[in-house]
C-alpha cells in the first residue's frame, strides 16, 4: 500500500527539498520533481512513475524497489549516484547494465 501525493499540480514547478527524508512507499506519480533535492532520501518502494527528474539531486537516494517507469529527464548519471537494485523498475531508456546494483534487502 502506498500513500498518493494528490494535492500537488503535476504540471507545476515546485522546488522540493527532501534531503534525508523518509519517503518509503509514497506515490509521486506524475509529479514534477525537476530541481528537487532528494539527497540521501529513503525512497525504497516509492512510486515515481512519469515523474520529471530534470536536474534533481539523487545523490545517495535509496531507490531500491522504487518504480521509475515512464520517468522523464532521468539520467544514468543521476542513477549512478543513487542506490538502486534489481527490483528498481527503470524507464525503458535507461541501460541497467551501466549501473552498480546494491544488494536486495
Amino acid at each position: 500500500m502506498s500513500a498518493r501525493i494528490d494535492s500537488l499540480n503535476a504540471g507545476s514547478h515546485h522546488h522540493f527539498q527532501f534531503p534525508g527524508v523518509f519517503l518509503r512507499r509514497l506515490d509521486f506519480t506524475g509529479i514534477n520533481l525537476s530541481d528537487a533535492n532528494l539527497r540521501n532520501a529513503d525512497a525504497k518502494n516509492a512510486i515515481f512513475a512519469r515523474v520529471n527528474f530534470s536536474n534533481a539531486d539523487l545523490t545517495g537516494t535509496d531507490l531500491r524497489g522504487a518504480d521509475l517507469t515512464g520517468a522523464k529527464n532521468l539520467t544514468i548519471e543521476q542513477l549512478q549516484v543513487a542506490i538502486v537494485d534489481e527490483n528498481t523498475r527503470l524507464p525503458d531508456y535507461i541501460d541497467r547494465s551501466r549501473l552498480t546494483l546494491a544488494p536486495v534487502e
